[in-house]
């Protein structure tokens, strides 16, 4: 295991449904009255009744009963990319950290390197730029931790805003908050909405008590269209 300022682990229906139509036959009898208007007023006849009863085969024949099977709409091929590839790092803040930090650690997919935050740090703020400069939807955050390191000594949290691709107004951009895993389970975290931006803010705090703390490996995935 290499301790490197800079270093980093691994790396985030239509269901065949059935439209049933059921339309029912009523079987009815339709009752008919006929009377006889103009019968003459001194032998005036009895109302004559006629029935008229539907056939319940026509009826089916008329109106069917059956069940329509819908197949599903067609799908479009989809593909994860990772958005940290090609990416330009920085430190978000003007402390220095980029002095002493390699931020590119973070996101190398490398199992044996990873960065440790090192006293009086707490935290560092990580400024991510997509390739191109371009405005792509981030649907998830994927984080593996440090390989052969002590739980105690794992960062604990990350916070993530998606930058938006013109000015940042005053009232800014959701921010995300996530606990990270404290063992060597990768976890996925889904960014609600898939919030698109030509960059990520990422502030990842380190671990309780002051000490030097480790922090893994980031994914920055975005669900597309494959070509």
């Amino acid at each position: 295991m290499r301790d490197v300022q800079s270093s980093k682990p691994s790396s985030v229906k239509l269901s065949n449904f059935q439209i049933v139509i059921t339309s029912f036959a009523a079987v009815a009898s339709v009752g008919l009255a006929a009377y006889q208007t103009f019968a003459p007023r001194e032998a005036a006849q009895p109302p004559v009744n006629v029935v008229v009863t539907v056939d319940p085969q026509k009826a089916d024949a008329i109106v069917p009963n059956e069940t329509v099977a819908k197949s599903d709409a067609p799908k479009l091929a989809t593909e994860t990319v990772n958005l940290a590839d090609g990416a330009r790092f920085a430190a978000a803040l003007k402390d220095g950290s980029d002095a002493r930090y390699a931020f590119a650690s973070l996101f190398d997919a490398q199992d044996d390197t990873f960065l440790a935050i090192n006293p009086p740090d707490t935290e560092i703020n990580v400024l991510v730029l997509f390739k191109g400069d371009t405005a792509q939807e981030v649907t998830a955050l994927e984080y593996t931790p440090p390989a052969g390191v002590d739980p105690a000594s794992m960062a604990r949290a990350v916070d993530v805003m998606v930058l938006p691709e013109g000015e940042l107004g005053a009232s800014g951009r959701p921010v995300m908050s996530f606990e990270l895993p404290q063992s060597g389970e990768a976890r996925t975290f889904a960014i609600p909405g898939g919030e698109a931006g030509k960059g990520l803010w990422l502030r990842v705090a380190s671990a309780a008590g002051g000490a030097k703390s480790y922090v893994g490996d980031f994914r920055i995935l975005s669900e597309q269209v494959a070509p």
